[in-house]
């Protein structure tokens, strides 16, 4: 059967989320415009059923309910995402056994959570290389039976049934804090943080603020190449950002280019791989760019 139209209705029932058509089938991206993010309007039980007459070979973009999280935990190739979770567990227990979707071989997959009523996913970020937190206001989920391009294969619930809200264990509060940066886990990326901060708003105008900048460039990507595996991605994207707001985008005392370059050859020598780095140096532009015009 085509995915959306055989789907979509139990996972609106699911109270997982809000269902949405690729806007091409069979294909994970884009979701149709408007739906997803912060600001995406919240599709009715009529709206669901019109994309499952006008789009029925569509993918099911699941943009998570407020109170539903995803780990999608990546571990294939040269990714090593499960290294990630078990270094988190670590220091913060293990994650309770829940529902998997995946389309490839596990650990490979998105692991679902339920939140307190207390818990909001406003704060969240990614916990660190190869996972990524998937929530109502970020990303979206797609889920089974969606097609996956890349691995060549379905998407399917270990287990072979969708989950409800209700099936699904709750974020371990532990967790919750990690995820939030609010444990001593990001103490280096905070401190490198505050250490930019402080230099860019100090930093002297004119040649000698263009000298200044070039050198805490340098002394960034010394900063991403000694990070530990856990921090080099969150500490890139950091770093990063404030570089293009302030010094690109704000008095132009370096170019994009410069930045670019030099925070993405010390990324590759620290071990990031070309299109995680890739990806990282372009939200964090994208955000940049988005602050800087709000200026």
């Amino acid at each position: 059967m085509p995915p959306y139209q055989d789907q979509a209705i139990p996972y609106l029932n699911s109270q997982l989320g809000y269902p949405i058509p690729s806007a091409y089938p069979f294909e994970k991206h884009p979701p149709l415009s408007g739906w997803t993010g912060r600001n995406g309007a919240i599709p009715s039980l009529m709206q669901v059923e019109s994309w499952r007459k006008n789009y029925p070979d569509s993918n099911i973009l699941l943009r998570m309910a407020p109170d539903i999280i995803g780990i999608d935990v990546d571990m294939y190739d040269d990714k090593r995402g499960a290294h990630t979770i078990t270094e988190i567990a670590a220091k913060h227990g293990e994650l309770p056994t829940t529902a998997v979707s995946t389309a490839r071989t596990l650990p490979s997959g998105i692991y679902w959570y339920r939140l307190s009523q207390w818990m909001d996913t406003d704060k969240m970020r990614d916990p660190g290389e190869h996972v990524e937190v998937i929530r109502y206001g970020h990303r979206y989920a797609v889920v089974p039976p969606s097609w996956h391009q890349g691995a060549r294969a379905s998407y399917r619930w270990v287990g072979g049934v969708v989950p409800t809200k209700e099936s699904l264990p709750t974020l371990p509060t532990e967790w919750y804090v990690h995820l939030n940066r609010g444990c001593s886990c990001f103490e280096q990326e905070r401190a490198e943080r505050r250490r930019m901060t402080r230099r860019v708003m100090n930093r002297p105008t004119g040649e000698a603020g263009r000298v200044a900048a070039h050198n805490d460039l340098m002394s960034a990507t010394h900063a991403i190449r000694i990070a530990g595996t856990g921090s080099r991605n969150n500490i890139l994207s950091s770093i990063a950002g404030r570089f293009f707001l302030h010094d690109v985008i704000g008095n132009g005392v370096l170019d994009s280019g410069e930045v670019w370059d030099a925070l993405r050859f010390a990324s590759l020598d620290a071990g990031l791989n070309e299109q995680e780095t890739t990806r990282t140096l372009r939200s964090a532009f994208d955000w940049a760019t988005r602050e800087g015009d709000e200026k």
